[in-house]
């Protein structure tokens, strides 16, 4: 059987964004109008690094499924359907995200401001990271929050394609990468809807987080691509529009739950990219905390039911028979499931 299901995701990915669009629609009035009119979006983001890596794997994938033994055409349908999946999934998440406060109000801040504090000796954790690590240093790694970021969140799809040989890994973690998407920003979002710290005075005309803005300020953090999406964001949703990538929701993370997925994907893989992989994931969760996107409770209750879900995976794994591995000469269209 093929390693990759590239049939059944992108059949999935439709089917979520066909429901996403039809809630979305339910919920809210003009949404193909609005949604088309934002995709072009009012923001300057360089995403050269992204289109060369988008072509690099593209290429690798392409090679692997010949080696596999597909047809070139074949090789083709299947990277066009695992692309068209990611975006479908992509397309559906915005919708859904950007409905959820018609469906759920924003509500939960306060409780999670006052959690986050709590579990922090009484202090908010923004201010724990920049007495540990300093303004200076964590303003220059918000590239990261974006960049390498973004290209793990749209190719992981492409990289399981290219790069995994064994079917049950495949799934499993193709599995953990919807359920951070869906489940996590959608389902857990909508049990703890909330803005965030950076813009919780905006949303409810307070002043408890005052000393984070004046600090991200002082930090020059405007200047980044991160401080202009912030701005964005809050653009969008103060004028009621919503576009592509749009939506406030802070809990829980999904910053942080894809980079968790990645993280344990390259664990299973090999201890040389563990390592490094823990850390970016660590540093997703510092950032994410540190700009005041997140409260840090968001980032640790998506590392628990991402590690929770793929531990349960691996388990219920070792009650199935073994699959035989992919040979030479596997053609896909041979496969019923294709």
């Amino acid at each position: 059987m093929p390693v990759f299901p590239a049939a059944a995701f992108f059949r999935f990915a439709l089917t979520y964004a066909a429901v996403a669009l039809g809630l979305a629609v339910s919920f809210r009035d003009n949404v193909l109008e609005d949604f088309l009119a934002a995709m072009g979006g009012d923001i300057d983001m360089p995403l050269y690094g992204l289109w060369a890596m988008v072509a690099l794997v593209s290429l690798w994938a392409l090679r692997t499924e010949r080696r596999r033994g597909a047809a070139p055409g074949m090789a083709m349908r299947r990277l066009g359907l695992v692309f068209g999946a990611v975006l479908a999934l992509h397309v559906g998440f915005t919708l859904v995200k950007t409905t959820m406060p018609q469906i759920v109000p924003y509500y939960a801040d306060p409780s999670l401001t006052a959690l986050d504090a709590w579990l922090h000796g009484d202090t908010d954790p923004w201010r724990v990271l920049e007495q540990l690590l300093g303004d200076r240093l964590l303003v220059r790694l918000t590239p990261l929050y974006q960049g390498p970021w973004l290209i793990l969140a749209v190719l992981f799809p492409v990289i399981l394609l290219a790069g995994d040989e064994e079917p049950r890994r495949v799934r499993r973690f193709l599995v953990l990468y919807t359920v951070a998407w869906i489940g996590m920003g959608n389902v857990v979002a909508l049990m703890g809807m909330s803005v965030g710290p950076v813009f919780h005075d905006r949303f409810y005309d307070s002043t408890r987080f005052a000393a984070l803005t004046r600090n991200l300020q002082d930090a020059g953090l405007d200047g980044t691509v991160m401080g202009a999406l912030q701005q964005h964001l809050w653009s969008m949703y103060a004028a009621g529009r919503e576009g592509f990538g749009t939506g406030l929701s802070a809990f829980p993370s999904v910053h942080v739950a894809v980079a968790t997925v990645v993280a344990l994907y390259c664990a299973e893989r090999s201890l040389l990219l563990a390592i490094p992989a823990g850390i970016f994931a660590g540093t997703i969760l510092i950032l994410s905390v540190w700009s005041g996107y997140h409260y840090a409770i968001d980032g640790y209750v998506s590392i628990l039911l991402i590690a929770g879900l793929w531990a349960g995976l691996r388990r219920l794994a070792r009650f199935r028979p073994p699959e035989a591995a992919p040979t030479r000469g596997w053609h896909p269209a041979a496969d019923p499931a294709e």
